[in-house]
């Protein structure tokens, strides 16, 4: 397991003493950026050479990097859960959007077995097509995925446990239509456990609940997903708009794969206790433990 990291814009003053560095600077992808200097939009290992001298450059000026999880193909494979992450996004028409923001208002919170509520949308609306063998996230902000004709047979014919498929509504009619099926379940799991690598904000405000929010992966108490089906939702909204992620068995990922139902691709969910989970604390423990007294963060 990896954790890769990418530089977020920074002050042109640092971004130019960053690209005077070669080294640096090739490690980063350095740009050059009419703005701001230069843009580094490459992410590199956070456990090597560069990220040490990247912060030594900083000077007290505070950082911020955008952080992505490599597990290797043997580190997925021995997980027995794994949650989705999205690879396929469907934009909506102005008039799909305002009416699935309606429908969220109109929808209350749902208590679960963690310290949130989350919702759990059983309508969206989508005018443009979803292909055929895909699973597409709905916009940018809904937190909700749809998917196309031959996935959802497939889906309905897989022995699959846990979901549900409902219609994409028209925005002008509020019915039915051949757009794609939406994917839906009340399926929830229990609670994740809470570490170093998650924390709280409050998004929508200091009176508001607030929302949790992470860095790494997804840790479980060891036995804690025995009894989960296929396909289900966790407990807390991860996702946007207070909406939960789906975490799959392994069996729905070989299916998945099987069909080539494309959209998703996987990081493992993490036993407590177990060999990944203590590589994946110490190195975030190591990692934040370097970024926090530079006042350098990651975001979740």
């Amino acid at each position: 397991m990896k954790i890769m990291l990418a530089l977020r814009p920074c002050s042109p003053a640092l971004s130019h003493r960053l690209a005077a560095d070669a080294a640096l600077a090739k490690a980063l992808g350095a740009k050059p950026n009419a703005a701001v200097g230069y843009l580094f939009p490459k992410f590199f290992d956070g456990s090597g050479a560069v990220l040490p001298r990247l912060l030594q450059l900083t000077e007290g000026e505070p950082v911020s990097f955008l952080r992505e999880l490599q597990c290797s193909p043997a580190e997925l494979e021995a997980a027995s859960h794994l949650e989705a992450v999205c690879r396929s996004t469907i934009g909506q028409s102005r008039a799909d959007s305002k009416a699935t923001m309606a429908a969220y208002h109109q929808d209350s919170l749902h208590p679960t077995a963690s310290r949130w509520p989350v919702r759990l949308p059983q309508r969206i609306y989508l005018s443009k097509p979803v292909a055929d063998a895909t699973i597409s996230h709905v916009d940018e902000w809904t937190g909700e995925y749809v998917v196309g004709s031959q996935a959802a047979q497939g889906l309905r014919d897989s022995g699959l446990t846990g979901f549900e498929l409902r219609p994409v509504l028209h925005a002008r009619t509020g019915e039915a239509h051949a757009a794609g099926h939406h994917l839906v379940t009340r399926e929830l799991l229990p609670a994740a456990l809470e570490d170093a690598t998650t924390f709280e904000t409050f998004d929508d405000g200091p009176r508001q609940p607030s929302t949790p929010r992470r860095y790494g992966l997804l840790s479980y108490a060891r036995g804690a997903l025995e009894a989960s089906p296929d396909l289900a939702r966790t407990a807390e909204p991860w996702g946007a708009w207070r909406t939960p992620v789906w975490i799959v068995r392994q069996r729905a990922r070989a299916w998945l794969d099987a069909a080539q139902v494309r959209g998703w691709k996987f990081q493992p969910v993490l036993d407590q206790d177990g060999p990944l989970h203590g590589e994946h604390s110490q190195r975030w423990e190591e990692l934040l433990g370097r970024l926090r007294p530079a006042g350098a963060s990651v975001l979740a």
